[in-house]
């Protein structure tokens, strides 16, 4: 009896642990595409407000505090950052030394000038 019983619960561990096994990459990555989705998001409102009030605006300055939110939010999800720059995952926390908020200067017609 008490070997049935051991059978039956290493038998159980081991559908468990490949139940674990196989659904785990799916939520990492579901997780992965709803913070790509919020970092384009943030990105966007923040080259919006900079376009319309000037790259030190405080209405520029609330939407990097977003993007940054967003950036840490999805750190703590999903282990990674999405650079949307580079249209690429970053395994290193450090997108307060690796994003170019400066990239779009010209394009974006930063309006500190006035």
């Amino acid at each position: 009896m008490n070997h049935l019983k051991l059978t039956s619960t290493i038998a159980a561990l081991a559908l468990g642990t490949v139940l674990i096994l196989t659904t785990a990459p799916k939520a990492s990555a579901d997780e992965r595409g709803r913070c790509q989705q919020r970092v384009e998001r943030a990105e966007e409102h923040y080259r919006h407000e900079v376009h319309e009030h000037g790259k030190h605006s405080r209405q520029a300055e609330n939407a990097r505090a977003k993007m940054n939110a967003t950036w840490d939010r999805c750190w703590n999800e999903a282990h990674a950052w999405y650079d949307p720059q580079r249209h690429e995952w970053r395994t290193e926390r450090d997108w307060d030394r690796s994003y170019d908020w400066d990239r779009d200067r010209n394009r974006d017609h930063d309006r500190d000038d006035r």
